[in-house]
């Protein structure tokens, strides 16, 4: 063996006794893990909160789900976070859950039964928590109504295919030129049913609390009576600074890709060349540093305590967000726009363009709209803009407009043709 292989061995050989283990750089060590199921109002999610953690944070007056399992925790240095290995699924902690107020008073949580409800399903919009008494019932409406629906699906099925066969019995009798052939089977006169999205989660009992906004202490107290160690944490609960009608905005001509406008602070900038669709949001400010830990307890990053975020509500909180769009230009109203619902045609050829027209619901129809909105002409002389509800003005959603001159098209290529304008320079140069 060469020396240069002798070394590049000894090279390899350091390196791989020099590498980190794959969990990380600390060995494991078995803690009290905290897991609860939060909210940031549209989703809930499972958040492990090993001691590292620190604080646990939910929002106020929201229903969340707190469990404790003792798992192995290591140490990531890569995200700088500690990890719970949670794969196995260890047993939550045995005891009662207890909840310190600021002033001492201790409240005991009680295990309730929950499920989580996914009304559009799975990963397509909003989630909600069902709890209490009424999980059973809410569950066995579910299961009902999945079992009616697919028994639906199967029945339409099998109707089709009853049909398809008969006409193709149908051709292959006709294809023989019989001396009378009886007519082709009758078209189907049913619709097709609504396909069921919506899911549940089995119930299962666990410990679900609500609390008012204010810093807590959560523990585990054993049946003996003693804490448990490592089981007391400190938990924030936040509520909303304020309250707001945020907008997402729909150009005509670029509908798929919408801007949002939530502060009610923000000005609107339009080129004044499209039809603007205002689609109404309720929205809510919360304190920046408290909403990045909600589903990021251990972020690295220093979020400036005077820092706020607005995010919009779930679907189910929004309520009325107003009925009409207001335009006016100083004290004087321009017109108004109603919420209407839109859909989006395709129009046929190689352009592959389209349009957006107000949609006209069909009976017995299962096509949608696209969205609801205001729809705003391009050519508006608006300045501000904002919701009524019947005739009383909604607070917090009004807006200021600007219109953005935009140069001309053509001078749009003008630093494509500096290229050419520096060469044509040399070469005149050159010829000098």
């Amino acid at each position: 063996m060469s020396v240069a292989r002798w070394f590049l061995g000894g090279s390899i050989a350091l390196a791989l006794v020099a590498l980190p283990s794959v969990a990380g750089t600390t060995r494991a060590e078995e803690q009290i893990v905290y897991w609860p199921l939060v909210t940031d109002g549209t989703e809930y999610r499972r958040i492990p909160y090993p001691g590292e953690a620190g604080t646990l944070t939910v929002l106020a007056d929201s229903a969340v789900v707190i469990e404790a399992r003792r798992a192995p925790v290591y140490y990531w240095p890569i995200t700088r976070e500690y990890l719970a290995d949670l794969s196995k699924d260890p047993a939550p902690v045995e005891g009662a859950l207890e909840i310190v107020d600021a002033g001492g008073e201790v409240t005991v949580a009680e295990p309730r039964s929950f499920l989580l409800w996914h009304p559009k399903g799975v990963g397509a919009g909003p989630i909600e928590l069902v709890h209490g008494e009424e999980t059973a019932a809410f569950y066995d409406g579910y299961v009902k109504a999945a079992r009616e629906a697919a028994e639906a699906a199967q029945q339409y099925q099998r109707i089709v295919a009853e049909r398809q066969a008969a006409v193709e019995a149908w051709l292959r009798m006709a294809a023989e030129r019989p001396v009378t052939l009886p007519k082709p089977p009758p078209e189907l006169d049913i619709e097709e049913p609504l396909s069921f999205a919506a899911f549940a989660t089995e119930p299962r009992k666990a410990l679900v609390i609500s609390l008012p906004a204010g810093t807590y202490t959560v523990r585990i107290r054993d049946k003996d009576g003693t804490i448990l160690e490592g089981s007391e944490r400190e938990l924030v609960s936040f509520a909303p600074l304020a309250r707001a009608i945020g907008y997402v905005l729909r150009p005509e001509d670029r509908w798929t890709r919408p801007i949002v406008s939530f502060g009610p602070t923000e000005t609107i900038y339009t080129t004044g060349r499209t039809d603007l669709f205002f689609q109404p949001v309720p929205v809510v400010e919360y304190e920046a540093r408290r909403f990045t830990r909600l589903f990021r307890p251990q972020s690295v990053e220093a979020v400036d305590p005077s820092l706020t975020v607005w995010t919009p509500l779930a679907d189910g909180d929004r309520g009325s967000a107003g009925t009409a769009l207001v335009l006016s230009d100083g004290d004087a109203t321009i017109a108004t726009a109603a919420l209407t619902a839109y859909r989006v045609k395709q129009l046929p050829g190689a352009s592959r363009g389209y349009v957006i027209d107000a949609f006209e619901p069909v009976p017995g129809s299962s096509l949608e709209p696209d969205f609801l909105a205001m729809r705003v002409g391009r050519d508006n002389a608006a300045s501000k803009v904002g919701l009524v509800d019947g005739t009383k003005a909604v607070p917090a959603s009004e807006r200021q407009i600007r219109t953005v001159a935009l140069p001309p098209e053509a001078l749009l290529f003008l630093p494509a043709l500096l290229p050419l304008g520096v060469g044509f320079a040399l070469r005149l140069i050159r010829r000098r």
